[in-house]
């Protein structure tokens, strides 16, 4: 697991050329790369800039699949809403729909028994 940005605890993130030595170590050793974003846009007052490590490991062509869970608490403001998403990455239509496949049924079905509506109304507002 990787922080996308603004590193928690220490709030230090690897620089450009660093990311890139880790994205081709992730390919080497065919590690699937899972990125923790909740500070997007903090770490440099830019979310676009934030998102450079998620870019640089979706750049490799030899990373097969990655997963990138995203929190919009803090940097939408809505602390306490628990709204977020999680995103895959995959190379292969099989691959992909293999993947949602096991969302829908692990992580989706579960939700919609009882999904919460007051993230979701509030982020759109």
């Amino acid at each position: 697991m990787l922080h996308a940005c603004a590193h928690n605890p220490t709030g230090v993130d690897p620089n450009p050329s660093q990311w890139n030595t880790l994205s081709d170590i992730f390919q080497r050793r065919q590690l699937i790369p899972l990125f923790d974003s909740a500070y997007q846009g903090y770490a440099s007052g830019d979310a676009d800039l934030d998102a450079l490590s998620i870019r640089t490991f979706a750049k490799n062509k030899g990373i097969e699949t990655m997963l990138v869970c995203q929190s919009y608490a803090k940097n939408m403001g809505l602390y306490g809403e628990r709204v977020g998403a999680l995103n895959v990455l995959t190379k292969t239509i099989e691959e992909k729909e293999a993947v949602l496949s096991q969302i829908k049924q692990k992580i989706i079905r579960p939700m919609y028994s009882s999904p919460p509506l007051h993230g979701a109304r509030l982020a759109c507002k």
